[in-house]
């Protein structure tokens, strides 16, 4: 790849930070006659590789004291890496610590013109954006106030609207969308499409898995410093989701206390005849359990016939149908349906959903649950359905299996292509005479 194609390019970086247990400890190193070592090593990141395409937007996800702050601030060049290289190429607005460089005793004009200069930018050419940024805050007459009048809300909103408006070649966000309320949220989300029309390339970072998977083409996924996973975000994102599921399950094991079995648990007796069944494919990513396989998923509309392709309005079933080698005591059956970026739309499962109570699994047992619903009033267009098992309840419970992308399904929705969902309400009209 050319490097003019490439933004931001991190080539094994590793940041090591010393460790002393005391100042004392730190002196003596200091002036050690034989050099020797008086602290220990942490490993902020260790061995992080990845590039960042121009007119990217790109994801950086983890827990927290993962190494995701560490890494951004290497990018923007607030702290040197230990070893490794960083290429960065065009002119950088990070935010990381919103209002970093703001002078409390200036008016908030003078603040912007402030950052403007030491984002490189001339007076002339800042007072072209200075209006767009003061609509954008929205503060009022507050801009000619001094800073340090201002709540931290309104003092969040002009920091961000100025790094946001100067149109920077690459942006970073560091979890700075919690600023603000959801009008502003909302106003920060439509400039980054207009920016990322721009072909500004931008670095998200966010634990809000929804929406890195809306905004961004690919992610990198660290943990303690260590590169985990980069590629594409529905997959990466997946990934780190399970991560957060088993770790769950973990606690729920700990958790787990001897149930006693309810009769009225214990499911009615079907013959089921698993070459009636089609076979499944599922992604990659998907958690499996050699004790608890599903074994199939299909749809069906009201003949009883297998579909792919749905009419919004219309009644549907999904069946999901599975084997266990062992008990499950409180088994949750369900399934998401996702748009083709990842973004759950409709999450459903059997405890949620009118089936007042979970049900008990016998060992060595063959297993179909049905849903029967209508289909929601949902966009035009493709969508992927996942499915899962999982045992405990809706407050404590650990995922058994789960399968990504296992069914396609096509909406069709005469007269919605707009937003998510339509909206069927009773309209009325009222006039008088001025």
């Amino acid at each position: 790849m050319c490097n003019d194609e490439v933004s931001i390019k991190v080539e094994n970086v590793e940041k090591i930070y010393k460790l002393y247990e005391s100042s004392k400890e730190r002196l003596k190193e200091l002036f050690s006659i034989k050099a020797k070592k008086f602290h220990s090593e942490y490993y902020a990141l260790n061995n992080i590789s990845f590039e960042v395409k121009k007119g990217e937007t790109f994801g950086i996800i983890g827990t927290n004291g993962a190494g995701k702050s560490t890494l951004l601030k290497l990018i923007t060049g607030v702290a040197t890496p230990t070893s490794g290289k960083i290429t960065v190429n065009g002119k950088i607005s990070a935010l990381l610590e919103l209002g970093a460089g703001f002078n409390k005793d200036y008016t908030g004009l003078q603040n912007i013109f402030l950052n403007g200069t030491m984002m490189g930018y001339t007076r002339e050419e800042m007072r072209c954006k200075v209006t767009s940024i003061i609509d954008f805050a929205d503060i009022g007459d507050f801009i000619n106030q001094p800073v340090k009048m201002y709540s931290s809300g309104m003092f969040a909103r002009l920091a961000f609207a100025v790094a946001i408006n100067i149109e920077p070649e690459i942006l970073i966000v560091d979890e700075a969308l919690s600023v603000g309320d959801v009008f502003f949220q909302n106003k920060c989300y439509k400039k980054f499409e207009e920016l990322r029309k721009k072909n500004t390339t931008i670095i998200f970072v966010s634990h809000d898995i929804g929406t890195v998977k809306q905004l961004c083409s690919r992610v990198l996924w660290i943990e303690h410093g260590i590169q985990q996973m980069v590629g594409e975000s529905t997959e990466v994102c997946n990934k780190y989701a399970n991560s957060i599921l088993q770790k769950r399950a973990v606690e729920h094991d700990r958790n787990l206390s001897g149930i006693e079995i309810d009769s009225n648990m214990v499911q009615n007796v079907k013959v089921l005849n698993l070459d009636e069944y089609p076979k499944i494919s599922y992604a990659n990513e998907s958690i499996l359990n050699d004790d608890v396989q599903i074994i199939s998923c299909f749809m069906t509309n009201k003949f009883n016939e297998r579909i792919s392709a749905c009419k919004a309005g219309e009644r549907y079933t999904l069946s999901i149908v599975f084997s266990a080698k062992r008990k499950i005591k409180e088994c949750i059956a369900g399934f998401v349906i996702e748009t083709v970026k990842g973004i759950w739309i409709i999450n459903c499962n059997s405890l949620s959903s009118g089936y007042d109570k979970v049900f008990y699994v016998e060992e060595d047992t063959i297993n179909k649950i049905d849903f029967y619903f209508e289909m929601p009033a949902l966009v035009n267009g493709d969508y992927v359905i996942g499915v899962a098992i999982s045992e405990g309840n809706l407050l404590d419970f650990k995922v058994i299996t789960w399968l990504y992308n296992v069914l396609y399904m096509q909406i069709t929705n005469v007269g919605n292509n707009d937003g998510v969902l339509q909206l069927t309400a009773e309209t009325e009209m009222y006039s008088t005479h001025m």
